[in-house]
């Protein structure tokens, strides 16, 4: 009995001694799981006989010390399969340590003028990971619009005729998110927003970048005219650098204050869904790939160097992603907004500034504005106080622009009235009740909280 009791003893003391290193050191603490997510994307089909490859990038949020694989498949939707893409069934793994990992669908292309076609990637992750999703869509858009002869507004896609006007994230939402970030136009979509702004430049290199400003100053950690740098300078930059929540890029604030700061360097994790790469200054084709869903509006910013053919490249990059009945594409400069026109005449574009401004003059009163059909939408601020720039306006000159008599003016020359920048819940709710069709805002949280409430409901209290 003695014997029988020692033996198990002695056995688990020999048990452990076996898997003992000698060492006193504690297991290591175990890794907190990554957020893996894979982002919708989208391609140009290419001609026939051209195979074009659609490229889903799988990114975690953190390194983990083991590989994390992930297993996928494709799923047809308007795409057909063998006929638009070749299906794919298999898995990849993210190496341990790395960050990301690509799964590529290849698609056939054609010489229809066709809609674009869709597909779905999906997909489950086996390792220290958890997904933020089960499915990714892939986009195979339509390139093969000639785009020779003028859009048709007839009616106007971008006038609301009575209903509540778009939400315009004006850059993704200055105040609300890091601003002309894929992480705040990805944001903003879900939050509802109808409509991602931005604006485009082109770098030294040629290449067309989304960012509002001349200078990287104001929202990265870098300096210098936007024109001057090159894209790779560029993509070094930390694009939420002087973020601050609710505020914009106030750059007086305590360290802590600025909680987005490091992500895009990989100084800090991103949040669940996004990467580093979500955190720098984008290429416009990063954004047409990324956000084939929704309508956009992208600003032309003045061609600083002359060089580099800028509003023909903006047209060939929307045209090549099939973007000529959802998107607008606007210039306050008339010359820019000329030369995009004869490059894309398919393509809406608004007023632009010399034009609009003559239009607006001769509105005022009795006056009417005469047909526009090359345009699809006037976008005005609610009166001068917000032109600032040195020069364009006289000096005490004061107008109000969006009133009741302009909007009706606009409505019968089958105009849009968008309205920029309107930040203010109070600003918001009378140009709902003017009857506006879109209000650009740094705040698009807030008004979309104004239009998911009904609207004997809506209060700013």
């Amino acid at each position: 009995m003695r014997q029988s009791l020692f033996l198990p003893a002695l056995f688990v003391v020999s048990l452990l001694a076996g898997c003992s290193d000698g060492s006193d050191q504690p297991p290591p603490e175990p890794v907190a799981p990554s957020a893996l997510t894979i982002a919708p994307t989208a391609i140009p089909e290419g001609g026939p006989g051209e195979m074009a490859q659609l490229r889903f990038r799988a990114t975690l949020t953190g390194p983990q010390p083991e590989p994390v694989l992930v297993r996928y498949r494709t799923e047809a939707g308007s795409a057909v399969a063998d006929v638009d893409f070749l299906p794919v069934e298999g898995d990849v793994t993210i190496p341990a340590g790395a960050l990301a990992a690509e799964i590529v669908v290849e698609v056939f292309g054609n010489a229809a003028d066709e809609p674009a076609k869709t597909l779905r990637l999906l997909y489950e992750v086996d390792g220290n990971a958890e997904p933020t999703g089960t499915a990714a869509v892939g986009t195979i858009a339509n390139d093969d619009d000639a785009c020779d002869a003028p859009f048709n507004k007839e009616p106007n896609p971008w006038r609301v005729s009575g209903a509540d006007p778009l939400n315009y994230a004006h850059r993704g939402g200055v105040i609300d998110f890091p601003e002309n970030t894929l992480y705040a136009y990805a944001e903003v979509a879900l939050v509802g927003a109808d409509v991602l702004e931005m604006d485009v430049y082109q770098t030294r290199d040629n290449e067309l970048v989304i960012l509002h400003d001349l200078t990287v100053d104001r929202t990265t950690n870098g300096s210098g005219r936007v024109v001057d740098l090159t894209l790779a300078e560029l993509r070094q930059l930390d694009a939420a650098y002087w973020f601050v929540p609710g505020v914009g890029t106030p750059q007086d604030r305590p360290e802590e204050d600025y909680v987005f700061r490091g992500i895009a360097t990989g100084e800090r994790p991103p949040p669940p869904g996004y990467s580093p790469e979500d955190f720098r200054i984008p290429t416009l084709e990063e954004a047409l790939q990324r956000f084939a869903a929704e309508r956009l509006n992208v600003e032309l910013k003045p061609d600083l160097d002359g060089a580099g053919n800028y509003e023909q490249q903006i047209a060939q990059a929307l045209l090549a992603y099939g973007r000529t009945d959802d998107v607008i594409a606007a210039s306050f400069v008339d010359e820019a907004a000329n030369a995009f026109k004869a490059a894309a005449p398919c393509i809406p574009t608004s007023v632009p500034l010399d034009q609009g401004t003559n239009l607006v003059l001769a509105a005022l009163g009795d006056g009417i504005i005469p047909p526009v059909p090359e345009h699809v939408a006037f976008q005005v601020p609610p009166d001068t106080s917000q032109i600032t720039g040195e020069g364009q306006l006289p000096e005490g000159f004061f107008l109000e622009v969006v009133t009741a008599d302009f909007i009706a003016d606009a409505h019968n020359a089958n105009l849009a009235v968008q309205v920029w920048t309107v930040n203010e819940c109070e600003d918001m709710l009378r140009l709902m009740a003017l009857g506006v069709d879109a209000i650009m805002t740094d705040r698009p949280v807030l008004l979309q909280s104004l239009l998911d409430t009904p609207p004997e409901e809506r209060s700013c209290d």
